[in-house]
C-alpha cells in the first residue's frame, strides 16, 4: 500500500464519555482526524485530532482549553467500532486493546439522511478504510 493510501484526513469532533450514566455527549467544537504512516515507525500510523478554532469554541465551558489528540496507532492494537446505541450523531470508538484505552469521535461530514444516528455510506466507506488501515496485514495472501 503507498502511504498516500494509508493516510486519511476527515472532519470530526470529539465526544465525552461518561461511565457512571453510560452516555455519550459530543463536545460543541468542530475538528479534523488525520491518520498517516508514522515518520518514526512505518508501520505504525500517526493519528492527530486537531480543533478548529474561532474565539467562541477555544475553551470548554469558558475553563480548560481545547487540547489536540495525538495518539499512535499500532496495527492489531487498536479497533474502530460504530457506537449503535448513539442515534443523535455518528459516534465511532477506537479501543486500544493493550492499555484498554478509548477515544470516541462523532462524524461531522454533513449525511444525506435525516436520520442523525444513521451511517451514511460514505461514512461506512470512511469506517472501513480506518479499519482496514488498523488492522493486521496477516490475512491479505488468502484467496
Amino acid at each position: 500500500m503507498t502511504s498516500s493510501a494509508r493516510s486519511l484526513k476527515f472532519h470530526a469532533g470529539k465526544v465525552q464519555y461518561n461511565e457512571d450514566t453510560n452516555r455519550c455527549t459530543p463536545l460543541p467544537y468542530e475538528g479534523v482526524i488525520s491518520i498517516k504512516p508514522s515518520a518514526e515507525e512505518p508501520d505504525f500510523l500517526d493519528f492527530t485530532w486537531t480543533p478548529k478554532l474561532t474565539d467562541q469554541t477555544s475553551h470548554i465551558n469558558g475553563s480548560q482549553p481545547v487540547e489536540k489528540d495525538e495518539l499512535l496507532l499500532i496495527p492489531g492494537d487498536v479497533t474502530i467500532k460504530t457506537i449503535k446505541s448513539c442515534n443523535t450523531g455518528r459516534v465511532f470508538a477506537f479501543t486500544f486493546l493493550s492499555s484498554g484505552a478509548k477515544y470516541l469521535y462523532w462524524l461531522q461530514d454533513v449525511g444525506d439522511v435525516d436520520d442523525l444516528g444513521k451511517l451514511t455510506e460514505k461514512d461506512n466507506k470512511l469506517i472501513q478504510s480506518i479499519s482496514s488501515l488498523i488492522s493486521l496485514d496477516e490475512d491479505l495472501d488468502v484467496e
